[in-house]
């Protein structure tokens, strides 16, 4: 019998790695303009609506992140970076599609973005709330490590909206932490998340990671175990993404590695959703139903418009996605109007807008029939393919990823994106509508 870390041979580790099949075209520069001008002069068709803003800037690089940042150097540079970014914000902010609806959701990502002085981060969200519809309960994260939190940083992030922080532990072991390039200590997080606390920032979320040096399971259960003692009130646990298995490689040493992780997703799995009131959102992130929403994390699975500012930053809008130039000389360069600043805008088959519900079954963990039922002769194969390896259950009203499922909900994503770019021609030329 098939051992459930072996069902597939490599593990897909990225939601982005997952999509990459997915087929995309760039559009080019004379089309570029008709195309947004078009896109937003229409008002929203989509309600659920999300704003990223990247802060590219750390006090220190960590070796493991593999996400676009750089060191902190000339302040001049942080000036101007989000001067650009205030101005993209303001150049959209007439338009119709913009002012349709309300954003649900406002994540400050990185780099660190507490890494650059908190005069910036108020100003940036002083020109959302000024320029842009919230939702009254909107969600307004902001990204953090443990040793850039003060108090008046804090209080001052509150005053200016943000409800929500989330903080790269990583792990709660000294040492393990240390392999990172982590120096605060097991005590220094337990005080920096009761500042937290104090300053009125009541949704704490933290990572959790495993396949880290020096880490044994007595420690991986250790650190489970510590979260339930403190203030935190959401968890996202995933393994070390690395250069080297960003890939995938089909090598004896990932196959060992999969049946390790298996072992600690499970480990994560089951002793997180114990935790009072705490449930799953996605399959890798969890925290309290009420106290510990994820509204931004969850959307990300539902199909949600993503508005994103900033170098390196990538959006979504219907069929077009887009990523701002990873370059932030170029970027400090740019006018700021989104026209003619340096990014790349790919669009997809407006036949996408329907297929792309079948991700509700890996990204949000189950798949409702009534929303399946449009789509259900393209993916039934698949589907019927994953209950028979115990990946999904079909319940009465949905289809569930089961706890195996949830370890290769990626893998999942794949399989899906794979049957999405051959349909989309056939779909395209009229022969499998």
């Amino acid at each position: 019998m098939i051992k459930p870390w072996e069902i597939f041979d490599s593990r897909i580790r990225s939601a982005m790695i997952a999509k990459r099949n997915l087929p995309f075209s760039k559009i080019t520069n004379e089309k570029k303009t008709d195309l947004l001008n078009n896109l937003f002069q229409h008002e929203t068709t989509n309600a659920a609506r999300l704003i990223y803003i990247h802060i590219p800037f750390c006090n220190n690089v960590c070796p493991f992140c593999i996400y676009h940042k750089q060191k902190i150097g000339d302040k001049k540079i942080i000036a101007a970076y989000c001067s650009v970014v205030i101005k993209q914000i303001q150049a959209l902010a007439d338009t119709a599609w913009v002012n349709s609806a309300p954003f649900k959701a406002v994540y400050f990502g990185g780099g660190t973005p507490t890494s650059i002085p908190v005069e910036y981060l108020e100003a940036i969200l002083n020109e959302l709330k000024k320029s842009y519809r919230l939702t009254n309960d909107c969600e307004i994260t902001v990204e953090s490590t443990i040793t850039d939190i003060k108090p008046a940083m804090v209080s001052r992030l509150k005053n200016a909206g943000v409800n929500r922080i989330s903080l790269g532990v990583q792990s709660f072991n000294t040492a393990v932490r240390a392999s990172l390039g982590r120096t605060a200590t097991r005590q220094e997080i337990s005080k920096t998340m009761a500042v937290i606390r104090e300053e009125g920032i009541s949704n704490i979320c933290i990572d959790l990671m495993y396949n880290l040096k020096y880490q044994d399971f007595g420690i991986w259960q250790n650190d489970l175990s510590f979260l339930k003692t403190g203030p935190i009130t959401g968890c996202s646990v995933y393994p070390l993404i690395s250069a080297s298995n960003r890939a995938n490689p089909d090598k004896i040493e990932e196959k060992n590695a999969i049946e390790t992780e298996y072992i600690y997703f499970i480990e994560a799995d089951n002793c997180l959703v114990e935790n009072s009131g705490w449930e799953r959102f996605t399959s890798v992130q969890y925290g309290h139903r009420e106290k510990g929403k994820a509204v931004y994390v969850t959307a990300q699975g539902q199909n949600a418009d993503l508005l994103a500012f900033g170098s390196g930053a990538g959006g979504r809008i219907r069929n077009i996605s887009y990523i701002q130039t990873g370059n932030i000389e170029e970027f400090n360069n740019n006018p700021g109007n989104f026209m003619s600043d340096s990014i790349m805008f790919l669009t997809i088959h407006d036949s996408f807008l329907k297929l792309r519900n079948i991700f509700g079954l890996s990204e949000s963990l189950y798949l409702n029939k009534i929303d399946y039922n449009p789509i259900k002769k393209y993916f039934d194969d698949i589907l019927f393919d994953l209950i028979n390896k115990g990946l999904v259950v079909s319940n009465t009203d949905s289809f569930n990823l089961t706890q195996t499922g949830r370890f290769w909900a990626a893998n999942i994503s794949a399989l899906f994106a794979e049957k999405i770019r051959d349909l989309i021609p056939q779909i395209a030329d009229g022969n499998n509508a």
